[in-house]
């Protein structure tokens, strides 16, 4: 959680627990969250639209939408496709998430009750799903992800039908991660090696 000294952690057990180090940062105390998993939970993400708010995501295809102020799940979002990662969106109402899909790995949802738009789908063609270990990055309206050829494509996310840029930064290895660093976009491959990359709209 941004500007706290909490913060929360899932995973193989199904359980989401936040954690207090308001009063001892070395010694944290863990609170169970009523959310319901049935598989592992694989990403979580604070967000804040009328009130504090924490997105967990799971294999088993559930995003709950969980109110810290109330302690409940207000909404779940059930998905086709398993959940790896979750990002802001433009508008705090919308989470992007990076699914388990072969053509269309990335959606951003809508998580009002009644949503404007449920649900938009983007991606490109892939011969295998991403997998955990990918992992894109969203910044000031723009998302960045690599594939498993060393490839990072950057979409606009006021517009998602088609990617604005592709960058090569790797040949044949697997890019794990993509983060913004200012003008500059940051890939890593899965031998650990860095490339930094300028892009068009970052100049």
């Amino acid at each position: 959680m941004q500007h706290s000294m909490m913060f929360a952690s899932g995973g193989y057990d199904h359980v989401v627990h936040l954690w207090d180090a308001s009063r001892d940062v070395s010694r944290p105390s863990p609170t169970p969250l009523a959310i319901k998993h049935t598989s592992t939970v694989q990403s979580l993400l604070a967000i804040r639209d009328t009130s504090h708010k924490l997105v967990s995501s799971g294999a088993d295809c559930n995003v709950h939408i969980y109110d810290l102020s109330s302690e409940r799940v207000v909404n779940t979002l059930k998905t086709s496709n398993s959940v790896y990662h979750a990002h802001e969106a433009l508008s705090p109402f919308c989470t992007l998430l990076e699914v388990a899909h072969r053509e269309l790995q990335f959606e951003i949802r809508d998580h009002r009750l009644v949503p404007q738009e449920a649900v938009q789908r983007f991606g490109y063609p892939s011969r295998q799903v991403h997998g955990r270990y990918i992992k894109g990055d969203v910044r000031c309206g723009k998302f960045a992800c690599g594939d498993k050829d060393g490839m990072v494509r950057l979409w606009d996310l006021r517009n998602t039908q088609q990617t604005i840029e592709m960058i090569p930064c790797f040949t044949d290895q697997r890019i794990t991660q993509v983060v913004f660093d200012d003008a500059r976009l940051v890939a890593c491959s899965e031998d650990h090696e860095l490339a930094y990359c300028h892009h068009r709209s970052g100049a």
